[in-house]
Formats: structure tokens, C-alpha cells, sequence
């Protein structure tokens, strides 16, 4: 049972590293890019941080792809908007999630005998928030607009 445990515990570790999108990850998928950059451009996308000036590469460096991608394009600019999201859940309480089978011991006649009794699931319901907007006019970071709390 022990190393049927540690395998399990073994084979989700593998599957939960390889599956990562790190900053080392996103620096050898655009190695060509990174190198080209000052030392103080890689030093601040190593850290995950976006400034005004840098290319969708620099940004997609620093903090990866965005979940949503919005194109517009005028007669004076083409302007790209790359939007990242939060997710997470909230509590919403209980719901019936139907009946159980119990089995209960009557130690004065010393019978087990069957009940049923409801049963009760905790529920949360999944949240999306809107936290970073990076704004691109012709190739360049051109606003940085963030969520505050």
C-alpha cells in the first residue's frame, strides 16, 4: 500500500512539473529575443515585471500568454489589448446532494440495523476577475491598466 502511495505521489509530481509554463520555460522558448535585451530588461522580465516600450514577446516573457486577445484596427494605429484573468471559487454554502445508507448497532439486542439520513455537499462556484490589461500600439506597450484592491 505504501508503494502504490509513493508511485501515485511520484506520477503527479512528474505530471504537475512538466506541465508548468515558467519564466525559465518562456526564456528558452524565446531565447532569441531574451538575448538580445540589456542586462536590466532580462534582470526586470526574470522578475515578472512589464513596462511601457515592450514588445508582446518581452511581456509574453515576463508573464506569459494571456487569456484573452483583443485586436482593433483605425486608420491612425493597430491596437492589441492582451487581458489575464484570476480565477478562483467562492464559498456558497450547502445543497442536498441526496440519501446514505447507514449502519447502526443496537447494543441492547445486539442487531445492526439500516437507516437512511440525507446528505449535505459543500458547493463553491468558480470566479473569474479581469486583474491586467496591457495595451499594445504598433508593437509596443503603450498602457498598463491593473486591478487594485
Amino acid at each position: 500500500m505504501k508503494l502504490r502511495s509513493l508511485a501515485l505521489l511520484l506520477l503527479g509530481a512528474v505530471l504537475a512539473l512538466t506541465g508548468c509554463n515558467t519564466t525559465s520555460s518562456r526564456i528558452k522558448q524565446k531565447a532569441e529575443v531574451f538575448g538580445s535585451l540589456p542586462p536590466a530588461d532580462k534582470e526586470r522580465l526574470r522578475k515578472g515585471n512589464v513596462a511601457i516600450g515592450d514588445t508582446p514577446d518581452m511581456v509574453y516573457i515576463a508573464i506569459g500568454a494571456p487569456d484573452r486577445r483583443i485586436e482593433s484596427i483605425s486608420a491612425s494605429a493597430r491596437k492589441l489589448e492582451w487581458i489575464y484573468r484570476h480565477y478562483y471559487e467562492t464559498y456558497s454554502g450547502t445543497a442536498f446532494a441526496g440519501y446514505r445508507r447507514v449502519v447502526g448497532f443496537d447494543p441492547h439486542t445486539g442487531r445492526r440495523f439500516m437507516y437512511t439520513e440525507p446528505c449535505y455537499a459543500d458547493v463553491y462556484r468558480g470566479q473569474t476577475e479581469e486583474n491586467l490589461r496591457i495595451i499594445f500600439e504598433d508593437g509596443r506597450v503603450s498602457a498598463i491598466e491593473e486591478l487594485k484592491r
